[in-house]
């Protein structure tokens, strides 16, 4: 009897512990789960983040190449000279050079509609031409309605290429309604997409398209579709039906000339983020860029996440067999009751650790993923607050110039410190839009070197001489005050010119903030390390504040400022630049006064 007491107790026992546990491992399955969903969710916030960021950023690379060929055209508009042919043929083909990366030709077409020059070519070669009417074509029939410049879509010229065809009208001076004929740009659809999909971050891994604002697409990752509407037969025939509704309603409002991201969910529910952002020259709505963004990260979490979830159901199965284990053995062999029910006792406590492990580690890489996301959020507010400073001295020049025509004025007086503000002021905005987008370039792991062999003694020269403009541009009375020393030296390098000017600029600019008395010398040193390879050793030292011990720690990282100006950006681009170049960055205090910052990379 005694026995059978024993037996139904430890069996209540059991059955306890069995309950316990099991219940603990369903709990933290739905709790791994939900972490997992909300990781899962982060990772694909954070795509189309980047997503949206891209996009913004090439939409203002399309509009930074496009732009020089506009200005060109609307130059050569009102500089064209039909009594002198030849010498305005020399002002296109020079044009044609600066812009021979994206154009493929500058054509100037006579009122008629006749080509009177073609950028490049000689004479013989446009006579032949000559017999060509072209006044039925777009680029030439809407200027001469609209007098106004005019950006085609995608357009497939004689050679069956597509083309894109910006011109602007020649006006007669004294007669504005005087039409004389046209200037027209062509670019070659393939070589402008190539650009754009080249400029795309490696990490958004996406392809780029650009469509007009009437649904003519004007590239894609598939040529064939180029010149097609939107919703034509070619186009739709392509796109799987089962997300045709919404992906055309999709490109439905992307056609309103509003930015926005979209995701849609493909066969086998793959997830795709499609960004897209309007177009603007000259304030007119014209193009829509996309881009679209798989969710491969995201993709990768979830099978991370089906992995977690499918050992936790394992786990409560193996639980569920190894309880029934232990009863069978507790009704076989009830003296071994109570050695059996502590060695599965530990086998559930081992499981459990196991789960509360993982769960740990969804914890820490969720937590990782918001802080990401709050380095981001910062970035772009401090970026903000940096872009007001210099756009109010803009604004209000601009306001105080306004209201000075209220009066029924034609013409206003404007002093050298307004001009000398505004520039000062729009110059700084430029720097600051070059510092976001090397830090997002930074950020995402694009930073490309262009290298090339040159002489490091020029690059120093010329960053001298442009920070002795930039302080007699600020505060002439500084220059009185500070003397920078070189003693020049013929070095050789294999780098990227662009970035090491920059970085020498970056250097020289903090010594001049910081020293309002005193002087600035700048030394190159060569030497080779004990694998006998050659480097060089550069360094900028002044004689002003000094580095401020609580910055010291943290100097070459993002926003490490404490002064009135500036985001802290620069030492951070200039870090990242050097490490590229396989090269170190390092700064010190001087003995005296001052500081010394120092940056050494490789001769070849």
């Amino acid at each position: 009897m005694l026995s059978i007491i024993l037996s139904r107790n430890n069996v209540f026992l059991l059955i306890l512990v069995i309950g316990v546990g099991v219940s603990l491992s369903i709990l933290s399955y739905h709790y791994s789960g939900l972490t997992a969903d909300q990781i899962s969710e982060i990772a694909s916030s954070d795509i189309r983040s980047n997503a949206i960021i891209e996009t913004d950023g090439l939409s203002k690379t399309l509009l930074h190449i496009i732009d020089p060929v506009s200005t060109n055209l609307e130059i050569l508009s009102k500089i064209v000279n039909y009594s002198n042919i030849d010498e305005t043929k020399i002002i296109i083909d020079a044009v044609q050079n600066s812009t021979k990366s994206l154009t493929e030709g500058y054509y100037w077409i006579d009122e008629n509609g006749r080509i009177v020059s073609i950028s490049n070519v000689n004479s013989s070669i446009v006579k032949s031409y000559s017999n060509i009417d072209l006044s039925n074509r777009e680029y030439f029939v809407i200027p001469k309605e609209t007098h106004a410049s005019y950006y085609s879509s995608a357009i497939e010229s004689i050679d069956k290429i597509p083309r894109l065809y910006i011109s602007f009208p020649i006006l007669d001076n004294s007669d504005a309604d005087n039409f004389k004929g046209v200037i027209v740009a062509s670019i070659k659809i393939h070589e402008l997409g190539r650009f754009l999909q080249s400029e795309l971050a490696p990490q958004v891994a996406g392809n780029v398209g650009l469509m007009d604002k009437n649904g003519v697409i004007i590239y894609g990752s598939n040529p064939s579709l180029i010149g097609k509407y939107y919703l034509g037969e070619e186009f739709q025939s392509l796109v799987p039906e089962e997300i045709r509704g919404p992906y055309n309603s999709l490109l439905a409002r992307s056609l309103k000339g509003f930015a926005g991201a979209e995701d849609l969910i493909l066969m086998g529910g793959n997830k795709t983020t499609i960004t897209y952002q309007p177009v603007f020259i000259g304030g007119k709505y014209l193009w829509t860029l996309f881009v679209s963004s798989p969710h491969q990260l995201a993709a990768e979490v979830g099978v991370l996440i089906n992995n977690q979830k499918n050992f936790s159901t394992l786990m409560i199965l193996i639980i569920g067999a190894v309880a029934l284990g232990i009863a069978f053995l507790i009704l076989s062999w009830n003296k071994r009751l109570e050695s059996a029910v502590n060695a599965r006792t530990i086998e559930l406590r081992d499981a459990n650790n196991s789960l509360i492990n993982y769960n740990k580690l969804l914890e820490s890489a969720n937590e990782k993923l918001s802080i990401h996301d709050r380095m981001q959020k910062e970035f772009i507010n401090i970026a903000a607050h940096e872009l007001r400073t210099p756009i109010m001295p803009i604004l209000g020049d601009a306001i105080f110039l306004e209201k000075q025509f209220e009066d029924g004025k034609t013409e206003v007086k404007v002093d050298r410190e307004q001009v000398s503000s505004i520039i000062r002021n729009a110059k700084r905005l430029r720097r600051l839009a070059s510092d976001i987008l090397d830090i997002t370039k930074i950020e995402s792991q694009s930073l490309k070197l262009n290298k090339e062999r040159f002489n490091l003694n020029d690059i120093i020269i010329s960053c001298i001489s442009d920070i002795k403009a930039q302080i007699i541009s600020s505060d002439p009375d500084q220059l009185e005050n500070i003397s920078i020393d070189y003693v020049q030296k013929d070095v050789f390098i294999f780098a990227d010119k662009n970035r090491i000017t920059q970085v020498i600029f970056n250097l020289l600019s903090n010594s001049v903030k910081f020293t309002e008395k005193g002087s600035i010398s700048i030394s190159v040193e060569l030497g080779n390390d004990i694998h006998g390879n050659n480097y060089v050793t550069t360094s900028i030292r002044d004689t002003g504040h000094g580095i401020d011990p609580e910055i010291i720690p943290r100097l070459f990282t993002k926003f490490a400022s404490k002064s009135f100006e500036g985001t802290g950006l620069g030492l951070f681009i200039s870090k990242s630049i050097i490490i590229a170049h396989g090269g170190k960055i390092w700064a010190e205090n001087n003995v005296d006064s001052g500081a010394t910052f120092y940056f050494r990379i490789p001769q070849e």
